[in-house]
């Protein structure tokens, strides 16, 4: 039988990116999205390059160190769809939008790094991801950028089985 030990609750923060879903947008969300995970994409983002810039006034600021924190601080995102009715200035439209959700927390103890992944976690999604968009699609009027006021996250981690002592039926497809 598996065991889960819990941890936290601890500190998280919960951004939303929401935009109107349309089939042309597709191929935008997909790179920006697995951008968050390649250094050099990261690299090559306006904002990125500006904030480089700037911060390399400072003799003290660790180049590599910031990109590879900008791209370890987004471990994942979901998204899912929404329907509503939205009031834009000729009155309220109905519109599906797409909703991709962020939650950043910090490693456990077991898993030091070192690296505050919550402070790093606005510049991600708000410049990242929610200006890439505005900037790179540019038709839309609006894209929001939500942040959820200090949530809490809780988290059941699977603890390391003895594999020698599990009965093979016991073995799940992500084990």
């Amino acid at each position: 039988m598996a065991k889960y030990k819990l941890e936290g609750p601890k500190p998280a923060r919960m951004y939303e990116v929401i935009l109107p879903k349309k089939l042309g947008y597709f191929g935008k969300v997909q790179e920006v999205l697995e951008d968050l995970f390649d250094e050099q994409a990261i690299r090559t983002i306006p904002f990125v390059r500006s904030s480089i810039a700037d911060r390399n006034k400072d003799p003290n600021f660790d180049e590599d160190g910031w990109v590879k924190t900008l791209c370890q601080a987004s471990r994942g995102y979901s998204i899912y769809e929404m329907d509503g009715r939205f009031l834009s200035r000729n009155g309220p439209i109905d519109e599906r939008v797409l909703v991709i959700r962020f939650i950043f927390h910090n490693p456990d103890e077991a898993d030091v790094t070192g690296t505050d992944f919550l402070s790093a976690s606005v510049a991600v999604v708000n410049h990242l991801v929610a200006h890439r968009f505005a900037q790179e699609l540019g038709v839309e009027e609006e894209i929001w950028f939500l942040e959820y006021n200090q949530p809490r996250l809780s988290i059941w981690r699977r603890e390391p089985l003895d594999l020698a002592t599990e009965a093979p039926s016991d073995r799940g497809a992500h084990s």
